[in-house]
């Protein structure tokens, strides 16, 4: 399985980032790319404090 992993940084304080794991992983890499730009909006409406800096998709359980 693979999962997105977006970086969020905070709206009042830009240095303050960290990641986080989407809760839903999809079967393949190319599924994952496909949706996760619509999965970083999602969680950005969500979570109004803070913006989404980047993501990528990597296996699911995998630390970098």
């Amino acid at each position: 399985m693979i999962e997105l992993v977006l970086t969020v940084c905070l709206l009042a304080s830009p240095d303050a980032c960290r990641e986080e794991r989407t809760e839903s992983a999809t079967p393949s890499l190319v599924s994952c790319m496909m949706q996760g730009q619509f999965y970083a909006v999602r969680w950005s409406e969500e979570h109004p404090a803070y913006r989404v800096s980047r993501w990528r998709c990597e296996p699911a359980g995998a630390r970098i």
